[in-house]
Parts: structure tokens; sequence; C-alpha cells
């Protein structure tokens, strides 16, 4: 592959990618998001609607420096048990 052809490739994408990145601006321009709170209560009504038992799959804590100094203690803690 020759250096004109890598230039009109890559001039190629780089149209194709701006066209892209200003359909996906207008989109998010048009609809706006839904608030979390009403996702949630969305869901729970859904599910409750549905039979769910809503099992928690996952609990994920924000990262803080004080869960990371506790963890690190506890897994860092050489005591005899």
């Amino acid at each position: 592959m020759s250096d004109s052809e890598k230039d009109l490739m890559i001039a190629t994408l780089n149209k194709r990618l701006s066209a892209l990145e200003a359909e996906v601006s207008a989109l998010k321009a048009a609809s706006p998001g839904i608030p979390e709170d009403v996702l949630v209560a969305i869901s729970a009504a859904v599910s409750a609607y549905l039979g769910n038992d809503g099992s928690v799959q996952a609990v994920r804590f924000a990262p803080s420096p004080t869960w990371n100094s506790q963890g690190r203690k506890a897994l860092q803690n050489h005591s005899i048990r």
C-alpha cells in the first residue's frame, strides 16, 4: 500500500468519523436523558409486574481512601487468628 493510498484511507476515515460524531451529538441533543430515579422506579414496577423477586447480584462501594485503607488493613493483618 502506497503512502497516497494510506493518506486517502485516513482522510476517508476521518470524514466518516466526523459524520458519526455529528450524528451522535444530534441524537443526544434530541433526546434528553431519563433521570436515574425515574429509571429505577420504572424498572422496579416492570419487575414486580412480571413477578421477578429481584435478588441482589452484586454490591459495589464507591472508591474512597477510607474503604481502600480498611481493606488493606484487613488483608495485611498478621495477627494470629
